[in-house]
């Protein structure tokens, strides 16, 4: 996951990201506020069960006293299409590319 101040910053990294963002929503708060990109579903599911929604699970582990990390038994790419088809869309946006951009403030 990048992280990004507001758009301007997003432009200087991607700017075909910045545009696409632009052409889809209205002028607006969002442009000042933090932006969260990730560059797949994949990463945007690994995000969730680590930090995100499911992070009071601790799947963050590294270590589990030699058991199996369940984590590299998750389709991500399937949790993260899941995921999509239920989340917020007032502060997500999933790209042309795929990629996942979301926004603590919200699009409007």
């Amino acid at each position: 996951m990048k992280e990004f101040k507001n758009v301007n910053e997003l432009k200087k990294d991607n700017p075909s990201l910045a545009k696409e963002l632009l052409e889809m929503f209205d002028e607006g708060e969002w442009q000042e506020n933090e932006l969260y990109v990730y560059e797949s579903l994949a990463d945007y599911a690994y995000y969730e069960l680590t930090e995100g929604w499911y992070a009071d699970k601790h799947l963050d582990q590294k270590d589990y006293n030699g058991a199996p990390n369940p984590i590299d038994f998750i389709d991500l790419k399937a949790l993260g299409l899941q995921l999509s088809r239920t989340w917020d869309e007032s502060i997500h946006y999933l790209t042309k590319e795929n990629w996942v951009v979301e926004t603590g403030y919200g699009w409007n």
